[in-house]
């Protein structure tokens, strides 16, 4: 092939991987179409089939630039704090401004991984992909902590912990209870990191206090009545592929009814789509780790029992997905959407403020006691969990019985 042809066809290739990586940040990697994508960039759908193959293909390079884009912000970011005293409040201060760039408008490459790590269909073909990516980012903050080994201990968990944070920092920008507990959370994390006394949870006991949940919409209705079925299907649907993944359609299809059913039951899509996640939620809202927790002398429960109780809740198999890796899927699913549709960001703030309210009120029988579960340490524990479970079920690599006891240990201090 001739350079200048070979040329033109890089550039030609270029614009197209620019043009979805817009168009996917603004509207979601789920909404990408071949046709759409062509028009916007003034070419035809046999311009894109040449030069990728196919729709498959093209999410790939999409792939590929968002990971050198991202490279380039970590190279970008610890370039321009080389060298800075890794105190607590530098590292606070650092790893908050570190998801503020994230989320910002600009970054439209971190939106690309967000709607892989959610969509399993997607992301079962990217598991090397996702897989580089995840490493990119430990290795990165590994390095830039590597000053201080303790530190570099907790680079991965870190990670981790960003990258659930990530999702309700982009929905929940700006909101000052959200930045308090957010605030407090992390400090709790880099405390731990440091082997230093965590402070009071103020912010997350305030806002449990004043948390008032409102009424579930299946309330009041038979649980085999049509509008508690289509809620329920609704609500699968999203926790399997998160929001975007619902349509009129996929849950008539189901239901085995007509378009209009809904319609009979909601006055627009909209509302019926805003109930489901609701419904979600309240449905599978924590009855602590999914009717998991054992009977029993709580001073029996050791580590290798908490294990076991602990692991079938992220299992990656799809069919039998742990409690953890489908009710992630489902807050990301919500944080995503509600950058798009504020009317959705109590429910993110509902998620995110009482993070780790289970674990805390329901560890006897569950933690071993010689374990200080504080309200923050059970706070990053559920952060963690969920991230690691979602990253696990995205990289189809599971989590091990080790790997939980390994952060349990890491996360949550030992009493003396």
């Amino acid at each position: 092939m001739p350079q200048t042809q070979a040329t033109s066809r890089a550039a030609d290739a270029q614009q197209i991987v620019d043009a979805a990586i817009a168009h996917a940040a603004q509207n979601g990697l789920h909404s990408l179409t071949m046709r759409e994508l062509a028009q916007g960039v003034g070419r035809s759908t046999t311009v894109i089939v040449n030069l990728f193959g196919s729709k498959a293909g093209l999410i790939q390079a999409v792939g590929e630039e968002a990971l050198r884009r991202d490279e380039d912000f970590h190279t970008r970011f610890f370039g321009s704090v080389a060298g800075l005293p890794l105190t607590r409040d530098n590292l606070l201060t650092l790893v908050r401004q570190y998801l503020r760039s994230r989320v910002s408008d600009d970054a439209g490459y971190s939106r690309i991984w967000e709607a892989l790590l959610i969509d399993t269909e997607v992301a079962i073909k990217r598991h090397g992909l996702i897989q580089r990516w995840d490493a990119m980012r430990k290795t990165a903050w590994r390095i830039y902590l590597s000053a201080d080994p303790r530190l570099e201990r907790f680079a991965a968990l870190l990670v981790d912990w960003t990258t659930i944070e990530q999702f309700y920092a982009g929905a929940l920008q700006g909101r000052a209870d959200y930045e308090v507990i957010a605030a407090e959370g992390l400090g709790g994390l880099i405390d731990r990191a440091l082997d230093q006394a965590e402070g009071p949870a103020t912010a997350t006991f305030w806002y449990r206090e004043h948390l008032v949940l409102p009424q579930a919409p299946a309330t009041g209705h038979e649980p085999g009545s049509m509008r508690v079925r289509l809620l329920d299907i609704a609500a699968d649907q999203i926790l399997a592929r998160g929001v975007t993944a619902l349509t009129n359609r996929s849950v008539s299809a189901v239901a085995g009814t007509s378009t209009s059913t809904i319609a009979y039951h909601w006055p627009h899509m909209r509302c019926f789509v805003l109930d489901a996640v609701w419904h979600g939620v309240f449905r599978d809202m924590p009855r602590y780790l999914a009717g998991h927790r054992p009977q029993g002398d709580p001073t029996a429960v050791d580590l290798d029992s908490w294990a076991r109780i602990m692991t079938p809740t992220v299992s990656i198999q799809r069919d039998a997905e742990g409690f953890y890796v489908r009710y992630v899927r489902l807050i990301a699913s919500v944080c995503m959407e509600a950058r798009r549709d504020p009317s959705l960001s109590d429910l993110a703030m509902l998620m995110r403020g009482p993070e780790g309210g289970g674990t805390y009120y329901n560890s006897a029988g569950v933690w071993p006691v010689d374990f200080d579960l504080s309200r923050l340490a059970a706070t990053r524990f559920a952060l963690w969990i969920k991230a690691a479970a979602l990253l696990a079920c995205a990289t189809g690599t599971p989590l091990s019985s080790t790997d939980l006891q390994t952060a349990a240990r890491q996360l949550v201090s030992h009493r003396t």
